[in-house]
């Protein structure tokens, strides 16, 4: 008897082991490409809804901001990425 479920609990545990490894990553990786775009800051000397609703847009077309780099003389420059497909 005590034989039976110790070899019950081996097969339960290889099978467990065998579908995680199986879960696992398959080797094929896909290869992301991005495009960048650089552009001034909308929400500098600008309204607040106005600003807001042009990032909403940027966000909405799948770009995603990386970077803020402010001018000492100017305003700020976001550095945007988004996927292509």
């Amino acid at each position: 008897m005590k034989s039976k479920l110790s070899m019950a609990l081996l097969i339960v545990a290889l099978l467990a082991i065998g579908a995680l490894i199986g879960y696992g990553q398959t080797g094929k990786e896909k290869s992301v490409t991005y495009e960048y775009a650089v552009i001034e800051d909308p929400t500098y000397m600008a309204d607040h809804d106005e600003a807001v609703k042009k990032l909403n847009e940027l966000g909405a077309r799948g770009w995603e901001i990386v970077l803020i780099k402010q001018s000492p003389n100017a305003g700020s420059w976001l550095y945007l990425k988004r996927t292509i497909k």
